[in-house]
């Protein structure tokens, strides 16, 4: 009798924040495609434009920058590395298997956890060692070496609540909180600044332009509602979709969906249906 070999496939899995650390930490996510032999288009990552920065261990493998927005690059990321806000939506490559550990960070909490100008790493991917505070390399090399994804989570959660203090007076988490179509007034009067300093301040401390950072959020806003309603046997109605999200008309929200994702809702929803490198999008 012949045996079946059955080759496993692709491995995604997410954890959100727990506790006080949900506030300032969005989300942790294990990418793993050790024995799954893909290649060509399957070997590919295709993620959105993003108000967050994030921090990626590369336990296996590596993986190269192909793409942001339309322009072509090619850049072979560290082993943990950087992504700063995104204003473009981009495609990188697995360069062989791999086994990954993101932390997903608010923008205002990394700028405060890791004393960083933000507009240093605003699109792009750096060398996590080279511009993180002394507190973030330990960090670094901590969850580098642990044994467990569970372990991971404790140490990034830990260096969290020991510095909440600096957390808790950044004013972002409340212009964050309040969600979209924020005008440059309520921000200047909710931060006690004039217009001029609050821009230098919002690239500095949040990641990206108000405007862009409010779009972006609304954009995050309106993924989750698909994903729910997908969840509970509901087709979107792009129109109602709009009308609910804050979006001026489904126009709107098709052009802002082509700027962040590079596609139109529909296109974007039925390749994330059936492309493995759009597993970001089914998160």
């Amino acid at each position: 009798m012949h045996k079946t070999h059955i080759i496993p496939k692709a491995q995604t899995h997410i954890w959100p924040a727990s506790g006080q650390a949900a506030e300032h930490v969005l989300m942790y996510i294990v990418r793993d495609t050790r024995g799954c032999h893909l290649d060509g288009p399957d070997q590919l990552n295709r993620y959105p434009a993003t108000p967050f920065c994030c921090i990626t261990w590369m336990l296996e493998g590596e993986v190269s920058l192909l793409q942001q927005g339309k322009i072509k690059r090619e850049q072979r990321l560290p082993q943990i590395f950087v992504a700063g806000c995104q204003s473009q939506y981009g495609v990188s490559m697995n360069l062989g298997d791999r086994h990954s550990f993101m932390a997903v960070f608010y923008s205002d909490a990394f700028h405060a956890l890791f004393e960083l100008d933000l507009t240093t790493v605003q699109d792009r991917f750096v060398d996590a060692m080279e511009v993180l505070n002394p507190s973030g390399l330990a960090l670094l090399q901590a969850v580098a070496l642990a044994e467990t994804h569970a372990d991971r989570r404790s140490l990034i959660e830990n260096h969290v609540a020991q510095n909440n203090s600096a957390l808790l007076s950044s004013p972002w988490s409340r212009l964050r909180k309040m969600g979209q179509n924020l005008s440059l007034r309520l921000s200047c009067s909710l931060l006690g600044v004039g217009a001029r300093q609050l821009q230098r301040r919002v690239r500095k401390e949040a990641g990206l332009p108000l405007l862009g950072l409010s779009r972006l959020w609304r954009a995050k806003r309106s993924h989750s509602q698909v994903l729910s309603d997908l969840a509970q046997g509901q087709t979107p109605n792009w129109a109602e979709h709009a009308d609910a999200l804050g979006y001026a008309d489904q126009s709107h929200l098709i052009r802002d969906c082509k700027e962040v994702s590079g596609r139109s809702p529909q296109q974007l929803l039925n390749d994330a249906r059936k492309n493995e490198s759009d597993w970001i999008y089914r998160l």
